[in-house]
Parts: C-alpha cells; sequence; structure tokens
C-alpha cells in the first residue's frame, strides 16, 4: 500500500499544479466566464463536444470489433491524444469553478469505488 500512498499523493500534487496552470490559460485565454453558471454551462458544451470526439474514433471502430476484426487501439492515441487533453482541461476548469482540489477528488472516488466494487483492495483503505 505503501506505493500507492505514494503514487496518489504524487497525484495530488500534480493536480494541483494542473488546476492553477489552467486557471493561467482560463485568465488569458477562456471568453465566458462571467457569471459564474454560464462559465459552468460553457465548460459542459465543450466537455459534450469532446466526448463526441470521442466517439467518433470510438463508434467506428465498435463496428470493427463487433464484426470480429482488431481494433489496434495503441494506434488511435494521435487522434485521442488532443481529445484526451481536452478532458483533463475542462476537469481542471470545473474544479476550479468549484474551488475544489481534483486531486482530492480523485481520491476520494477510487475510494468510493473501491467500497463499491472491491471492498477488500487497498483502494478501499486509502485516505
Amino acid at each position: 500500500m505503501g506505493e500507492m500512498t505514494r503514487l496518489l499523493a504524487d497525484c495530488e500534487v500534480g493536480l494541483r499544479s494542473l488546476q492553477e496552470v489552467q486557471k493561467l490559460y482560463d485568465d488569458d485565454m477562456w471568453e465566458i466566464d462571467d457569471p459564474k453558471f454560464a462559465n459552468l454551462r460553457h465548460v459542459h458544451l465543450h466537455l459534450s463536444v469532446t466526448v463526441g470526439k470521442l466517439a467518433k474514433v470510438v463508434e467506428p471502430n465498435d463496428h470493427k470489433s463487433y464484426r470480429s476484426e482488431q481494433v489496434d487501439v495503441p494506434s488511435l492515441g494521435e487522434e485521442l491524444s488532443p481529445v484526451l487533453a481536452d478532458l483533463v482541461m475542462h476537469a481542471a476548469q470545473i474544479a476550479n469553478m468549484l474551488g475544489g482540489d481534483l486531486g482530492r477528488m480523485l481520491v476520494n472516488r477510487y475510494k468510493q469505488n473501491a467500497a463499491r466494487f472491491a471492498p477488500d483492495s487497498d483502494f478501499a483503505k486509502i485516505d
């Protein structure tokens, strides 16, 4: 459990830095920021567009998989890299709006999921 505790602590530090960078980015380049609900609504729209981009890549491959054709998931990296970056950015934006700590949110979610799905796992015992 020591290794996992260290890794989770590193995640929290990294995500805190991400939130700070995202705030700088938003202060410099994000247009719709007031009132706060307009900001949340607009981030939600961007998040929805991003999920649509993910679906656009995954959906045709789902058909391939259904036809028992191989899907080379690592080869999707070039298409999905900007999508994943956008997902992380939008998560940081929303956490910042809430005044929350994204790293702590993530740790809490791991613990909640473990309590539901793997109560005997080390994840269920994290603080």
